[in-house]
């Protein structure tokens, strides 16, 4: 992959929702996922069939207390309430949608659903 070519998509999570609901992406195409928590309860950002069918380079939090994981897949992200974030580095190579859920507790029942659509 061509990092010098990655897009930055910004996926802020809430009571009880996700921004974009629905995120498009492109096959072949380095992204720069950040998963941001802007509410005041934990969420997860769960989409094992996504992240199981992406190309991964490595998921990190921020500087400069950090760190950063090199795995071949993950299932799910927690993003800690009130600006947790974490940052998912992948080129997405399998085409398709796929489902998104917050697995905490109640969060879905409530509405916290998506989905990733790869073109």
């Amino acid at each position: 992959a061509n990092w010098d070519k990655m897009e930055t998509v910004t996926i802020e999570l809430s009571e009880h929702d996700f921004e974009p609901k629905h995120l498009k992406l492109k096959a072949n195409q380095p992204y720069r996922l950040v998963i941001k928590n802007t509410g005041e309860a934990d969420h997860y950002y769960t989409a094992a069939e996504f992240f199981k069918s992406v190309a991964w380079r490595k998921t990190q939090t921020p500087r400069p207390h950090g760190g950063e994981i090199k795995a071949p897949y993950l299932t799910a992200v927690e993003a800690y309430k009130n600006g947790g974030s974490v940052e998912l580095f992948i080129v997405p190579v399998k085409k398709g949608t796929y489902e998104v859920v917050c697995t905490i507790d109640d969060h879905k029942d409530k509405g916290m659903t998506g989905s990733i659509t790869v073109e």
